[in-house]
């Protein structure tokens, strides 16, 4: 049995082991969280250090020491490595930590434990192992000397403490208060064992014993202390850096157990908290003085929700809550981001607007009235306009210049334009009044249909789109109807289609699907009209969705007279459109021949 000499300078040591064990089993408690898998390694890595030294110091035999020593490099090494994965984990670097990069890191270590326990051969490391007793206190202690390995591994286990300490100070700058309180006990918690570690090394001690592991245990203390006071496992500000604090919008994020991690300044404002006061406690218990939450909400990705909330002396807020994921992995949830977007305005817009739409409808009928009425009235003097128009360009008052003649076909062409406008509008008028009638009469479709499609053909040409007029053989040569709606149809239709078209074609094809119905079909190949723009392309007042691409004029009347005036033919209008390729109306109508059958 190995003798071991009494001394009280075991105890600190003895009691490191227990409390670096003993902090290494508390923290298995978090063992789920990114930061707690390198602490508990660090822990250990710890308690075998101690404990090595242990024999080191208490054993009188020369191999229990020499073996001691070695089996204590595994801690030596392994606690810097530790904490340097703690730093990267806490600091929101998780990802570093990938294999290839700790394979990289141990490569080093490796090799130093391989020097160490050849050094027999060498002396790389120590260039002797003896025992030599200690004058003062009488104890048997280990004498050996470092060697030049031993250098190379001082430089890489401070270098990387160097690294890791690095992005911690990283931290403290770009962190608020509460969150540098932490980070300084993590700074204080690890430099205190290196720098006992420096005195050591540079034998400044008055005894000739390493009381690093010892400091190590203060280390733990304190990191334990900053456990206790701000949850530092639970609450790693891993997401702190998506929290902008300029961002507007209430952001709360909430770690896996729905407990505070970070509220921005926007929050914090708009509900009179303050950071250090909230951080680390439950969310429900927080923020149930303004709304309820079920756990079960605050754990949906995309769960939405609208409340409100008044604070004393202060108007009430419409809030549109959202609540989103934090993923540190596709796998793995670290916790919630819950954000709260100020929609006060939006409500009470929402509700201006319901209130004139209500107004609107009221006003219908007065509205109905009063275009007519308007567009009745605009009608002469219209007229008046086009006519002196057409009498100076014709040199009725005598010669004009070029420029004189510029203007004038510009004001006839206002003037027309103005006329259409005034046309859809008391046509729309007498639509919703139930006035506008049909005038019925016979007509040949290939006259009416070819000579309005030869007109419009000018403005694709004008364009350089390929035009396409044909009639099937089989359809009747004269057909009942009204011809001047049917050609405003056209007319409405083949326009829209020319304007929205930049290349390609534009076709027109009069054909009869069955023995009772006959149809006017125009393709193009423009943009398409979106799904969600073909629920609303006959109302009126509805602008197409390449408005804004496309220089155009009117109030969006065109569609919606068109559909009216086929329904009220007793016909029907199919849409059919894909964004990029192109867009097809097909009016279905029923075929009347002869002019007594429409009353048969």
């Amino acid at each position: 049995m190995t003798a071991m000499q009494s001394t009280p300078f075991l105890y600190p040591y003895i009691a490191s082991v227990i409390l670096t064990i003993l902090m290494g089993i508390y923290a298995l408690r978090f063992r789920r969280h990114i930061a707690a898998a390198p602490f508990i390694a660090m822990c250990f890595f710890a308690a075998l250090w101690a404990l090595s030294y242990i024999f080191e110091l208490g054993s009188t035999n020369l191999a229990v020491k020499t073996l001691a020593v070695k089996i204590g490099y595994f801690g030596v090494i392994g606690v810097p490595l530790s904490w340097t994965a703690f730093a990267l984990a806490y600091s929101g670097r998780s990802n570093w930590l990938t294999k290839k990069n700790i394979l990289l890191a141990l490569i080093f270590p490796i090799l130093t434990l391989g020097v160490l326990w050849t050094d027999a051969y060498h002396h790389w490391f120590f260039t002797e192992i003896s025992m030599r007793k200690e004058p003062v206190f009488g104890l048997v202690l280990i004498w050996n000397p470092l060697g030049w390995w031993f250098w190379l591994h001082a430089i890489y286990i401070y270098g990387i403490l160097v690294f890791a300490t690095y992005f911690l100070l990283r931290e403290y700058w770009d962190k608020r208060e509460v969150y540098r309180s932490q980070i300084v006990i993590n700074i204080t918690a690890i430099v205190l064992p290196w720098i006992s570690n420096g005195i050591v090394i540079a034998g400044l001690m008055p005894i000739r014993i390493d009381i690093t592991p010892v400091m190590f245990s203060v280390s733990i203390l304190i990191l334990g202390w900053g456990f206790l006071r701000y949850r530092l496992l639970d609450l790693v500000p891993v997401a702190h850096r998506a929290v902008f604090e300029s961002i507007t919008d209430a952001v709360i994020v909430l770690d896996a157990d729905l407990r505070l991690i970070d509220v921005n300044p926007a929050a914090c404002d708009l509900f009179e908290l303050h950071p250090q006061q909230v951080i680390g406690k439950p969310f429900q218990t927080t923020f149930q003085s303004w709304f309820q939450l079920s756990e079960t909400a605050l754990k949906t990705h995309g769960y939405h929700k609208d409340i409100v909330i008044q604070n004393t002396g202060k108007p009430m807020r419409w809030l549109d809550l959202f609540v989103s994921t934090l993923r540190v992995s596709p796998t793995r949830n670290y916790g919630h981001i819950v954000t709260l977007r100020d929609v006060t305005d939006l409500k009470e817009n929402e509700s201006a607007l319901a209130i004139a739409r209500d107004e609107a409808m009221h006003a219908n009928t007065f509205k109905g009235q009063l275009l007519a009425n308007v567009s009745h009235e605009l009608r002469t003097p219209l007229g008046i306009i086009l006519g002196y128009a057409d009498l100076l360009i014709r040199k009725s008052y005598g010669e004009l210049t070029e420029k004189q003649f510029s203007v004038l076909h510009r004001i006839k062409d206002s003037t027309h334009y103005l006329d259409g406008l005034v046309s859809e509008l008391l046509d729309q008028a007498q639509l919703d009044s139930g006035r506008l009638k049909l005038s019925n009469a016979q007509f040949e479709p290939r006259e009416v249909f070819g000579k309005t499609c030869a007109q419009l053909s000018v403005l694709a040409e004008a364009k350089k789109l390929q035009f396409h007029f044909s009639i099937s053989e089989e359809f009747p040569t004269s057909i009942v109807g009204d011809s001047q709606r049917l050609k405003q149809i056209l007319v409405n239709l083949i326009s829209n289609a020319v304007k929205f078209t930049e290349e390609g074609s534009v076709t027109v094809r009069i054909f009869m699907p069955t023995q009772t119905t006959w149809s006017m079909q125009i393709t193009d190949t423009g943009p398409g009209i979106p799904p969600e723009a073909q629920k609303t392309v006959f109302e009126p007042f509805k602008q197409l969705p390449e408005a804004a691409r496309v220089l155009r004029k009117g109030y969006g009347l065109g569609l919606s007279i068109t559909k009216q005036l086929i329904n009220l033919m007793g016909g029907d209008v199919q849409l059919e459109s894909e964004v990029g390729k192109g867009t097809t109306f097909t009016i279905t109508l029923p075929l009347i021949t002869e002019l007594e059958s429409q009353h048969a």
